[in-house]
């Protein structure tokens, strides 16, 4: 009948966030739970992006905090720890820090723009793909839902990050992965090729 809503159309669910200028998604299915920036627990020779870990009850989730390794603007006065679900009850858990939650909005999979996971040749550099919208239409309706607009959004494949940083022999590119993401700019700067030819 004209005028039913379209029952098919696929939606992704995923949590909006910034950190530093950009803005930024992730699947729900794989956050467990947001939670205020904290006090943590330094860890012997842990990378300088892992500041730490903090108890979640009876949790402990081991922090990621991309400001410590690539400079990025703006102060993050509502920091957040975004908490990530482990692949089994006995995996360590890991937790982002970023600057603000916008809430989770779904999101056509038409408006999203995906990346080709299975080429090799392109490095994705934790991206699943981008896609734009308002965020002041969506942080202005009740319902939270998808507001087409100009704003930028990159989507993140958490799993694969947290995997790479489990991983030793992947973690040696961490730094330059993360900084692709975050702060692209900065790899070109003579700030970033000094600090390889340390």
């Amino acid at each position: 009948m004209a005028g039913d809503m379209d029952t098919t159309v696929q939606l992704h669910r995923l949590l909006l966030f910034s950190l530093g200028e950009g803005t930024y998604a992730a699947d729900v299915s794989y956050i467990r739970e947001i939670v205020q920036d904290q006090q943590k627990i330094p860890l012997p020779n842990a990378p300088d992006y892992i500041p730490g870990v903090f108890n979640l009850r009876s949790d402990v989730v081991k922090v990621i905090d991309i400001r410590l390794i690539i400079p990025l603007s703006g102060v993050g006065t509502k920091k957040k720890i975004i908490v990530f679900v482990p692949e089994s009850g006995s995996s360590t858990r890991f937790g982002m820090v970023v600057d603000e939650v916008y809430g989770i909005m779904e999101i056509p999979a038409e408006c999203v723009t995906l990346l080709d996971q299975t080429n090799v040749n392109i490095q994705n550099n934790f991206m699943i793909g981008f896609f734009s919208f308002s965020l002041e239409g969506f942080l202005t309706q009740s319902s939270r839902r998808y507001a087409a607009g100009e704003d930028e959004v990159v989507w993140i494949d958490f799993e694969d990050m947290i995997q790479t940083i489990i991983d030793e022999e992947k973690a040696q590119n961490i730094v330059f992965q993360l900084t692709a993401l975050f702060n692209p700019q900065y790899l070109f700067s003579d700030n970033w090729r000094k600090l390889q030819n340390k």
